[in-house]
């Protein structure tokens, strides 16, 4: 099953798929991709960190107070390097290449890179619509929504939206779709 997760910049996309990967884990599934959660310096923003969910390796992926060499995206200048390595580790994991049945893989986040300049993760989005054994949680931002569904089309994806009056909810409903039987 395909699980587009869409919700406002802060919502809470990140933190929902952190507390799934560890319920994921204490029933025995397996869980790969990676997760994308801020680095915070202080109490401010500065960055954006990759987690490969399988490893627990993690390499810095974007800065909002210096230059990494790579593309930039609003504030953010993203390294190259890391998104390369993202776009292999999801790709491997969408395509069965180390995973067992019914595994869950994350993908964070399909965003404007991807859609706008095709870059980034993009090479990932023709995967979305290829049938796996197992759940994919794509992470997307609310208002890039429409744009990802058109590309991914004929595949119907379950949605789910998240926002900070939904966060309980959006929680029952996650577990639902990921952990249910039938």
């Amino acid at each position: 099953m395909l699980i587009l997760l869409s919700g406002p910049v802060g919502s809470g996309k990140t933190t929902l798929c952190w507390r799934s990967v560890v319920v994921a884990r204490e029933r025995g599934i397996q869980v790969s991709g990676v997760l994308t959660p801020a680095l915070v310096e202080g109490n401010r923003k500065v960055g954006i960190r990759a987690v490969d969910l399988r490893s627990g390796e993690e390499r810095l992926l974007a800065r909002n107070d210096r230059d990494l060499g790579g593309t930039r995206v609003g504030q953010y200048a993203f390294d190259d390097r890391t998104l390369d390595w993202m776009a292999s580790l999801c790709e491997d994991a969408l395509t069965g290449g180390t995973l067992t049945s019914g595994a869950l893989v994350f993908v964070d986040e399909i965003g404007r890179l991807e859609l706008n300049r095709r870059r980034g993760l993009a090479r990932l989005i023709p995967l979305f619509c290829q049938l796996r054994d197992g759940h994919t949680v794509v992470l997307v931002r609310d208002t890039l929504l429409d744009h990802l569904v058109a590309r991914i089309q004929p595949v119907v994806p379950r949605f789910l939206f998240l926002d900070a009056e939904r966060r309980a909810a959006s929680w029952s409903e996650m577990q639902s779709l990921l952990f249910s039987q039938g």
